[in-house]
């Protein structure tokens, strides 16, 4: 089947699906609604079996016409579109199935159609122009998903921020496609500008032009794939928006920015700095959202931090991937990179959208944790879901999180080679580790204190708030909730399968280094000997039979053998805890609240109180300042930071903007000063590009 069939079924969604249902609005909400509800899960059953016609080779490229002068559109799917296509449908079905019958239904259903139509459209970016479309479509349907589900002022300053920095992504992405395509001259245009065409062209292009161009589509995408330091709009966004909106934003929309920089990279092959060059960012990154993750106090914004934080990880690994196979293709270093970026991805985009959904249900209580607490003795269902998805995120084994965590530290620790340039590139991995080791450690923080405050301990409301009663989940949320937890199953107990897929993927499409890292223990049973002596090899030798990863170090690394292990350690302490107590009731006494006499849950322990040793460990980065305040008689501290990638480095930058505006206004309103001063500054700036490079 022609691939281009598929693009232009996702532009007919996209125009025609939103055009009808207005038509159609004439008869009634309920028409509308059943209308957008059918266009929403045939696009979701129509991403899963266009992943499946991919996986099968059944889709093959094919050209779009358009009518003059427009160059036609390429079709083809991008790397990894088999599997991201089939995710993407099922994190839309999952949504279709959460928001129904709730009173934000229809709206949502409104936002939900253009998206599915961009990430459709944008699997299949086969050529340069379509991909830039793509990603215009990315970030117009994000738009549309942020300001047109809910009306506040935050949300609409929040899209404005998403709406400009998206534009300026084009501009980048548009400017790089083009750098590729007139470097050598006139014989290539955007007629023949599919991605085998550019690769041919950019074959002969020195390595500092394609640096150059891969900067620019870092940026471009970087703004939805979560990437220090363009990725400010996260944590203003997503909270902001409903949730399944949002976690698809997190879980999908960054996977599918991470898909077009990889496809840029294939058709450049840039070299061994531009995976320093993502290294740097994403251990920056990582490092950065995790401190802010563990003093925020919202509840979607902890989220919204903690996706940057395991997209730095993922930019981490890709960088380290890039670095191996440029300096040493035959070591498993770059494999283990590999897999661990990818399995990272893939547990992110299920566990992130089902917290990102669960606060939905948490919203009509308290936006933040301090005003959280009990919920899972009212809604044990719900609070499963959530152990389970923050469980992945905080890498308890043998989830998804605790793999891609594991193959990224191995990936730093395996030494690349003997000489002293792969020694030398091992000790930047080493470096990078610890930021990026302290980085995870401040996440299981981050996860821990949010399920902690939001389902656990006593409720925490205030006791003035009228509660409604706690609501069953619905049997469509229920399923909803299952299957947005493939993605987290496939990338942990799932592993035995996915990684040896994934290497092949890695090889056939980026030339990666085809050695296994996997064990044909759960696999291939037969293939491995018994195993002998089983209290002796609980910690098998490194390559010995039975283990499931590649082991660097200890191979206890298994995660069904660590799983165990807690277990077993769990039992002793039942067991130890039983004894002690001889069958007496545990005392319970009241916790000291500063001499306050009307003790209540809300002045027992903060949220913020919970994280004071951190922010002092770094009040110098957070610019922390305590405010003190009386409130019914009792004492409180407010503790306040400097959020500083925004205020010392967008801000002025955002004054030097205005400044720029305000002098090109007064010179268009006839401002004599002003105009001369453009016409100086411009000699000047002749001046020294003449000076810089002469005439012949």
């Amino acid at each position: 089947m022609n691939a281009a069939l598929w693009g232009e079924l996702w532009i007919v969604l996209g125009l025609v699906g939103p055009l009808s249902a207005g038509l159609i609005s004439v008869i009634g909400q309920s028409a509308t609604r059943a209308l957008l509800r059918a266009e929403v899960l045939l696009a979701s059953l129509g991403l899963v079996v266009m992943g499946w016609m991919i996986s099968q080779n059944a889709l093959i490229p094919g050209i779009a016409s358009l009518p003059t002068p427009f160059p036609p559109l390429h079709f083809a799917p991008l790397p990894m579109a088999d599997l991201w296509s089939i995710l993407s449908g099922v994190l839309l079905g999952a949504t279709w199935l959460l928001i129904r019958k709730t009173l934000t239904e229809t709206r949502i259903l409104w936002a939900l159609v253009p998206m599915a139509s961009s990430m459709g459209f944008f699997l299949l970016a086969g050529g340069g122009l379509s991909l830039l479309l793509g990603l215009e479509a990315i970030s117009l349907s994000s738009y549309l998903g942020l300001v047109t589900t809910r009306r506040s002022r935050k949300l609409w300053n929040a899209g404005w921020v998403l709406l400009i920095l998206s534009e300026m992504g084009g501009l980048l992405l548009l400017l790089a496609m083009g750098l590729i395509m007139v470097h050598h001259g006139a014989s290539l245009s955007f007629v023949a500008d599919n991605f085998r065409v550019l690769a041919h062209e950019a074959s002969n292009m020195p390595s500092s032009v394609k640096l150059v161009i891969m900067v620019l589509v870092l940026l471009a995408f970087g703004v939805k794939a979560g990437l220090f330091p363009v990725m400010i709009w996260m944590p203003l966004a997503e909270p902001e928006a409903p949730g399944p909106v949002a976690g698809l934003f997190s879980g999908v929309f960054t996977a599918l920015a991470v898909l077009g920089i990889l496809a840029v990279e294939n058709v450049l092959h840039p070299g061994i700095g531009w995976g320093i060059i993502l290294l740097i960012l994403g251990t920056t990154g990582a490092f950065v959202a995790a401190l802010y993750s563990i003093v925020s106090r919202h509840v979607k914004q902890i989220l919204a931090y903690s996706t940057l934080e395991i997209l730095g990880l993922v930019f981490s690994a890709l960088g380290i991937w890039n670095i191996a196979q440029a300096a040493n293709p035959q070591s498993l270093v770059s494999t283990l990179a590999w897999d661990a970026a990818m399995i990272l991805l893939i547990m992110h985009a299920g566990a992130k959208f089902v917290l990102f959904s669960i606060t939905e249900e948490t919203e009509p209580i308290a936006h933040t944790i301090d005003g959280l607490g009990g919920i899972a003795h009212d809604r044990p269902k719900l609070s499963l879901a959530a152990a389970v998805a923050v469980g992945t995120l905080a890498a308890v084994p043998p989830l998804g999180g605790f793999v891609g965590e594991w193959l990224l530290l191995e990936s730093i620790l395996k030494p690349l080679g003997t000489t002293l340039a792969l020694r030398n590139i091992h000790l930047l991995f080493l470096l990078a580790g610890i930021f990026l080791a302290l980085a995870s450690a401040v996440g299981v923080g981050t996860y821990i204190r949010w399920f902690g405050f939001v389902f656990l301990g006593p409720k925490r409301r205030a006791p003035r708030m009228v509660e409604r009663p706690a609501q069953k989940l619905r049997p469509t949320q229920v399923v909803g909730y299952i299957i947005a937890l493939f993605p987290v199953l496939i990338a942990g107990p799932g592993v035995p399968w996915l990684i040896p897929w994934l290497n092949l993927q890695g090889s056939q499409i980026f030339g990666n280094n085809a050695q296994s890292v996997i064990a044909p223990l759960l696999i291939d049973p037969k293939a491995v000997p018994l195993l002998v002596h089983i209290g002796g090899d609980l910690v098998k030798a490194p390559g010995a039979p039975g283990t499931i990863f590649f082991p660097q170090g200890f191979s206890v690394g298994d995660p069904y053998v660590l799983l165990l292990m807690g277990l077993v350690l769990a039992g002793i302490v039942a067991v130890i805890r039983h004894f002690m107590r001889k069958g007496k009731a545990v005392r319970l006494v009241e916790p000291w609240t500063g001499g306050a006499q009307d003790y209540n849950a809300q002045k027992s322990f903060t949220a913020e109180g919970f994280v004071h040793p951190l922010r002092l460990a770094f009040q110098g980065f957070f610019g922390l300042k305590r405010q003190r305040y009386d409130k019914g008689g009792v004492r409180f501290y407010r503790h306040t930071i400097i959020y500083r990638l925004e205020e010392q480095g967008y801000l002025p930058l955002l004054k030097l903007v205005r400044y720029i505006a305000g002098q090109v206004r007064k010179t268009q309103s006839g401002s004599t000063p002003a105009y001369l001063s453009w016409l100086v500054y411009g000699a000047i700036v002749a001046v020294l590009l003449a000076l810089w490079h002469p005439l012949p």
